[in-house]
């Protein structure tokens, strides 16, 4: 009887025990089950990306930069270029209440980050931290007739075709015209609104181009005008004004992000305006293909440092031949790019010589006087260049180039694109290196994987 009493008890023993743990499992899968309910509920999102990439400059440029690049600058090089973290919660126009409420913040870390930090100067200057808040803001849809979004904070701009995130555009490399004369991301707020599902408007008030604190007191506008009346066409027109030269007293004595001018030095004229006006004309001929035209135009008072007085003038045209060979929602899905790009700096402001030089740009092109190789925002600095002759650019000349670039893009998976890239580079002057001789050409081969989550 003991025996069984015993065996009774250690059997009643057993069940409560796996009784017991049964519970705790069950409370910690329903636990985990509430939180993923709550966390979908609220509207929070997680997303990202990495991005790696190799660049061969057939020119062999002794500095190893390729010239006026933009993230794309080291030549004959692996590139760890970007970890992406995406937080969001996206503003719901058809809910109520907090359904209305969203925010966004989009963290960079890698290289790329290096030269979109310094650019929009939440470090003015040189800057070789591997670590950018591209975007950070939130939002909110006014229920007022379609809905007026309001968005306030960093984001980004609303100028130009191409963005910072190369796997959201055409190419693995930017054209120049997205590089060296077009903002990245604005500070301010900024309102949206549909007026119809084939018309949309946006206007902002903002610091300035990549101004994340103001480097004057001026405030500039930025505007957007989307049009699709029909989906085989689309057109939106975009542009800026406003002052954007440094008052010369910004970020406590530092470099100016924009106005390529220091502390106390001539030129600096915060009263001057720079407006810019473009458009996005997009064609749709057939399902697998798209056509996409941007011509762009540039102007800003007391900016050109060819004749160290006047205008400064930009300009270009960029067409993009998009081709989809099959289904890109599937695996190994295959498409074919080509760009053409025309682009002119009439005034020598945006380019070699010009503002970005000064905030960690690589534009310092080769053999043009400045005497220094920044690239990365100046992870390679103070490096005299040697004599290099026939370069006209020295002077502080005007520049016009061109650039034609074939992509074929592979995704085995539709988390996974990879890209090879054949680019040619040509200018009017001798603005790119071969070897350590001036040259008015480059040609570069590039590979790139990107991963999506």
């Amino acid at each position: 009887m003991k025996s069984a009493s015993k065996r009774i008890g250690l059997g009643i023993g057993m069940c409560a025990l796996a009784s017991l743990l049964g519970g705790n499992a069950a409370f910690a899968q329903d636990a985990a089950s509430d939180a993923e309910s709550l966390w979908k509920k609220a509207g929070f999102q997680i997303s990202g990306t990495v991005l790696a990439s190799y660049t061969q400059n057939f020119n062999n440029p002794y500095n190893n930069i390729n010239q006026l690049r933009i993230f794309d600058t080291a030549a004959n090089s692996f590139m760890a270029n970007m970890t992406q973290l995406v937080f969001e919660r996206p503003a719901n126009a058809s809910g109520s209440g907090m359904d209305r409420v969203g925010f966004r913040a989009r963290l960079n870390f890698g290289t790329d980050a290096r030269f979109s930090r310094a650019r929009t100067n939440f470090q003015p200057g040189n800057d070789n931290t591997e670590l950018d808040m591209q975007e950070m803001y939130g939002e909110y849809i006014a229920p007022i007739g379609n809905g007026l979004k309001i968005q306030a904070g960093k984001i980004n701009t609303l100028i130009g075709y191409e963005v910072i995130n190369a796997w959201e555009n055409p190419n693995f490399s930017r054209t120049m015209m997205f590089g060296l004369s077009q903002a990245f991301t604005t500070t301010g707020i900024r309102f949206t609104y549909p007026f119809a599902k084939w018309a949309t408007a946006t206007i902002g008030l903002i610091n300035g181009w990549d101004n994340v604190e103001d480097n004057n007191r001026g405030k500039s506008f930025e505007y957007l005008v989307a049009l699709t009346p029909h989906e085989k066409f689309g057109i939106s027109f975009f542009g800026s004004y406003g002052a954007e030269q440094s008052n010369g007293n910004a970020f406590a004595g530092t470099v100016a992000q924009v106005g390529g001018c220091t502390n106390g030095a001539t030129g600096c004229d915060p009263t001057a305006k720079r407006v810019v006006t473009g458009a996005i004309i997009t064609i749709k001929p057939i399902d697998s293909t798209t056509l996409v035209l941007e011509p762009y135009y540039g102007n800003e008072s007391n900016a050109s440092t060819t004749s160290g007085t006047g205008n400064g003038r930009w300009n270009g045209m960029v067409a993009y031949l998009i081709h989809d060979l099959n289904d890109q929602t599937k695996p190994n899905a295959f498409s074919l790019r080509v760009r053409g790009e025309i682009w002119e700096d009439a005034g020598g402001s945006r380019a070699c010589a010009g503002a970005f030089n000064t905030v960690g740009n690589t534009n310092t092109c080769a053999g043009n006087g400045v005497g220094q190789n920044v690239v990365f925002g100046g992870a390679i600095q103070g490096n005299t260049l040697p004599t290099i002759t026939n370069n006209p650019f020295a002077a502080g000349n005007g520049l016009t180039a061109w650039e034609t670039t074939f992509t074929l893009q592979w995704k085995p998976a539709p988390a996974l694109q990879t890209r090879v890239e054949y680019r040619y580079d040509h200018a009017d002057h001798n603005v790119y290196l071969k070897g350590t001789q001036a040259a008015n050409f480059q040609n570069t081969l590039g590979f790139s994987v990107a991963y999506m989550w």
